[in-house]
């Protein structure tokens, strides 16, 4: 019994392993499928990593604050999301990155990832309860 309890527990934790502590990270159906380090996270979103799948990797960001992507710039990368939002501006500048498409709210960024084939974005739990068919979470593991 205690085996099953362990097996379930483990099982409820990586299905919810992009949930972490205030924010769900999504991607496009069609980009690739799995969940992804910390580190892959961290190159999607500094422009290291240019394609996924044979996509042009497209970020989501906020236009203004949100409190899901300050929880997921501060647990991936250890900086204020400010401090990431001008890294990805310089990154563009540079050529390197592709330009972020920007999201006014969870609904904006859903839609956003929604319609990049390579698009990935990070809302709140709250909204990653009602996704559309084309975007599905992407686990983040450390």
């Amino acid at each position: 019994m205690k085996i099953h309890i362990a097996i379930l527990l483990f099982v409820l934790g990586l299905a919810t392993g992009a949930r972490a502590d205030g924010f769900v990270l999504i991607r496009n159906a069609k980009a690739p499928a799995g969940g992804l380090s910390k580190a892959d996270v961290r190159a999607l979103y500094t422009g290291k990593t240019k394609m996924a799948g044979g996509n042009v990797v497209v970020v989501v960001v906020p236009a203004d604050a949100a409190a899901a992507f300050d929880a997921f710039v501060d647990q991936v990368f250890g900086i204020s999301a400010k401090t990431l939002l001008s890294k990805i501006k310089q990154e563009v500048f540079k050529g390197e990155m592709a330009k972020p498409l920007k999201a006014a709210s969870d609904d904006d960024v859903v839609h956003g990832v929604a319609g990049a084939t390579g698009g990935y974005g990070v809302v709140s739990p709250q909204a990653a309860k009602s996704l559309p068919p084309n975007v599905v979470i992407v686990p983040v593991g450390g």
